[in-house]
C-alpha cells in the first residue's frame, strides 16, 4: 500500500520497453495504490490533446492502481499556459478518479530524450510565467546544472565515468538555481526535488522549506547502491541520472532518509532493453517490481514500516493534494523477471 511518485511508463513510440498496462500489472503486484507517470516520453506530454491520449490508455487498463502523469514544461508562455489549463481540468481533486493529472515536470538538466529548460534564464521565466498564472500545484523538478557537467569525461569503456559527467556539484547548484528562481518570481506552488542523491542537495532543501513550499524525493538505488557497482561486469546497466555517488555520499544520504530529512521515497523506475543500455549507453534503471524486495531490505535496516508509509504514501498524497485510497498488497516479485536486470539481486 504505496504510492510511487516517479515512474517512466514508456508506451507510445517506447512501447518496446514498458507500457501502461503492463507498468499498472506490477504495481498491482507490487503493492502498490498509485504510480506517478514522467512527461519525456515520445511524443512527449506537454499538450492537452497528448495528455487526454494518455489518460484514455490508462483508464482501458482499468487497473485498481491510480495512474497520475506529470506534464512537461518547456520555455514557451503558450506551452506552459496550455499546461496549467490542463492540469486543472483533469487534476484528480475528488478523491474517487483512477485516473488524473498530478503535477507539473521541468527538466533543469537532459535526460532521457529531448525535454530540458536548460539555462537558468530560461528557468526563472518557466517560474514567472507560472506565478503570473497563479499556479499553486506541484512543479517536479530533475536538477542537475548543464554548464556543471562535463561529457569529455565520459568513457564508455568505464561507465562508473559517467559519476564524473554529472558530479554532485551538478545537482546542488541546480537546487539552489530553481530555490532562487522560484524566491525572485514570488511563485506560489509547491516545488518537488525528485531523485535527489547528493546530501547537501537534503540540506539545502530542509534550510529553506520556512520560506518556500519545497519537498525531496529519493530513489531505491541512491540509498542502497554506490558508484562502486558500475565497475562490474554490468556496470553500464547502472548508468542513471543523477548518477549513483560515493559509498560516503550514499551512507550520509541513508542516513538523512532515516531520520526524517527526506519526504518522499520513490523509485525513477526507468525500464530499457539491452541494446539501449550496450549500444547507446541509455540512463535508467528499472526499479517497479523491486517494491516488496526493497521495503524488506528497508526493514531488515531497522526501517519501520510506519515511517515507510509515511514516506512512501501519507507524505504523497499530502504534498500533491490528493486522496488515493489504500488498496491491499499482492506482496508478489514474479515481474522482476519481466526486466532487464533486478539491481537489487546481489543485496541482502
Amino acid at each position: 500500500m504505496y504510492i510511487d511518485a516517479h515512474t517512466h511508463c514508456r508506451d507510445f513510440e517506447e512501447a518496446y520497453k514498458e507500457t501502461i498496462q503492463h507498468a499498472l500489472l506490477v504495481a498491482e503486484n507490487s503493492g502498490l495504490s498509485g504510480i506517478f507517470d514522467m512527461p519525456n516520453t515520445k511524443p512527449p506530454l506537454i499538450t492537452r490533446a497528448v495528455v487526454e491520449r494518455r489518460l484514455e490508455l490508462a483508464k482501458k487498463c482499468a487497473s485498481p492502481v491510480f495512474y497520475g502523469i506529470f506534464i512537461g514544461l518547456t520555455n514557451k508562455k503558450d506551452q506552459i499556459k496550455e499546461a496549467v489549463e490542463t492540469f486543472n481540468e483533469f487534476f484528480p481533486n475528488k478523491g474517487d478518479e483512477r485516473v488524473g493529472v498530478i503535477g507539473l515536470k521541468m527538466y533543469a538538466g537532459k535526460s532521457t530524450n529531448n525535454l530540458t529548460v536548460e539555462d537558468i534564464l530560461s528557468q526563472r521565466s518557466v517560474f514567472a510565467i507560472l506565478a503570473e498564472l497563479n499556479f499553486k500545484g506541484v512543479i517536479s523538478l530533475h536538477c542537475e546544472k548543464e554548464s556543471v557537467m562535463n561529457e569529455k569525461l565520459w568513457d564508455p569503456k568505464n561507465p562508473i565515468s559517467h559519476c564524473d559527467v554529472r558530479s554532485e556539484e551538478a545537482e546542488i547548484q541546480s537546487v539552489k538555481d530553481q530555490i532562487q528562481c522560484a524566491q525572485e518570481t514570488n511563485f506560489k506552488g509547491h516545488l518537488h526535488i525528485t531523485h535527489i542523491s547528493s546530501p547537501q542537495s537534503v540540506d539545502i532543501v530542509n534550510k529553506t522549506k520556512h520560506a518556500l513550499r519545497l519537498s525531496s524525493g529519493v530513489t531505491f538505488h541512491h540509498l542502497l547502491l554506490d558508484k562502486n557497482v558500475m565497475t562490474n561486469e554490468k556496470g553500464i546497466f547502472y548508468k542513471v541520472n543523477p548518477p549513483l555517488r560515493s559509498p560516503e555520499s550514499r551512507a550520509q544520504l541513508f542516513a538523512k532518509f532515516n531520520n526524517g530529512e527526506i519526504d518522499i521515497l520513490e523509485t525513477d523506475h526507468a525500464p530499457h532493453t539491452y541494446e539501449d543500455k550496450i549500444e547507446r549507453h541509455s540512463s535508467g534503471i528499472p526499479n517497479l517490481a523491486s517494491w516488496p524486495k526493497v521495503i524488506e531490505i528497508l526493514k531488515a535496516r531497522g526501517i519501520a514500516e510506519n515511517f515507510l508509509q509515511k514516506v512512501a504514501f501519507e507524505n504523497v498524497n499530502k504534498i500533491f493534494g490528493i486522496k488515493i485510497p489504500r488498496r491491499k498488497a499482492k506482496n508478489n516479485t514474479i515481474y522482476v523477471k519481466d526486466y532487464l536486470f533486478d539491481p537489487y539481486e546481489k543485496i541482502v
